[in-house]
């Protein structure tokens, strides 16, 4: 029971046994102590529980304090109905909220107690009856203390659900700040994996892709492929064009690469006017056929740089798994050799390496 509900109903209680007492007088020490618990006992209650360094503990000493108080005016006033109605109820019903069916418990052994007090203290009454003003006081007690415990219960429960609310306007803050941190964090890891100037893959990407790639060929018996494509007398555009030329050259290859190849392919720009595709599952002669046809079309479809169409071509090398080696690093290095060799030949051609070479 908070400061404000116990003070209200204890006042009213005081009115209720005042009430009694004027029917049944029993001297100055009973207003005394009717005084002194119903109308200072609220305050000094208030105050201790405050300044207490468990105050819930101190709150719960109180609630018995009052249960044996209620008990004891119950036996001094004979067990009037009324009187005997109100009181152990108040007393049950703040013990069983605040600590359950052990309050329950504690609450009806403390008023008990201040019965068996009572009749220590004086001999046994028995005077049930109590007056009209009595008992309408006592009736009004009752109402007021449901009244007050219903309002404290609807506020805590007002309480509650804002709380619940904030609570989840938060965990969804937190969710969409979590999300957007992912969505940055894939970004950034994306980033570091994008070549800048082109938008593919980069070279560390590929050296990562490539071991896992092997790694699934081998275990599913599989072949994989790749082709090294090199652009044909390059440095030509940039020393006749200059490098912004050279880069939108650069950057329309690799969109028209990326644009035929496979969702599972893999297109990294492999370094200067170098490029690499990882074609997973394809066999050599497939893959040789792709590298024709990536030759073909850069040779017929000019380069749309700016206000130029250049014509450019490809020279290609092709190295495949098993038949060029079993790690990334040598058929990178067969693909190499092969690219070397059609360029030898006069550009603008496909070659290969023969098996294990």
């Amino acid at each position: 029971m908070n400061h404000r509900n116990r003070t209200v109903c204890f006042a009213l209680l005081f009115a209720a046994l005042g009430a009694h007492l004027l029917e049944r007088p029993l001297g100055a020490l009973a207003w005394a102590a009717l005084v002194l618990q119903f109308l200072i006992g609220p305050q000094l209650q208030y105050l201790w529980a405050r300044r207490s360094a468990q105050p819930v503990q101190a709150e719960f000493f109180n609630m018995l304090i009052d249960s044996v108080g209620f008990g004891l005016w119950v036996a001094v006033l004979g067990f009037p109905l009324a009187v005997t109605l109100i009181l152990p109820i108040g007393a049950s019903f703040n013990l069983t909220a605040f600590r359950g069916l052990r309050g329950l418990g504690e609450a009806v052994v403390a008023t008990g107690a201040g019965v068996l007090l009572g009749v220590v203290l004086q001999a046994p009454v028995w005077w049930p009856q109590a007056g009209a003003l009595a008992t309408g006081l006592a009736v009004l007690v009752l109402h007021v203390f449901v009244a007050l415990v219903a309002l404290s219960a609807h506020d805590r429960s007002v309480r509650l659900h804002v709380a619940r609310q904030q609570l989840r306007t938060s965990e969804q803050a937190l969710q969409q700040q979590l999300e957007q941190n992912q969505r940055l964090h894939a970004q950034l890891e994306d980033r570091a994996h994008r070549d800048p100037l082109t938008g593919l893959f980069n070279r560390r990407y590929l050296v990562e892709t490539m071991e896992r790639a092997l790694a699934q060929s081998v275990q599913q018996g599989q072949p994989l492929s790749l082709l090294l494509l090199d652009l044909d007398h390059f440095k030509q555009i940039n020393d006749t064009w200059g490098h912004q030329t050279g880069d939108e050259v650069l950057c329309a290859v690799a969109t028209r690469l990326a644009a035929h190849v496979r969702a599972g392919d893999t297109v990294c720009r492999y370094g200067g006017e170098e490029f690499l595709v990882l074609l997973p599952g394809m066999p050599h002669a497939q893959a040789e056929e792709r590298a024709r046809h990536c030759c073909a079309e850069l040779a017929q479809q000019p380069i749309q740089a700016g206000d130029r169409r250049l014509a450019m071509t490809w020279s290609i090398g092709v190295a495949s798994h098993p038949l060029h080696g079993g790690s990334a690093q040598a058929l990178i290095a067969a693909a190499d050799r092969a690219l070397y060799q059609a360029k030898h030949q006069g550009r603008n051609r496909v070659a290969m390496m023969p098996a294990h070479a």
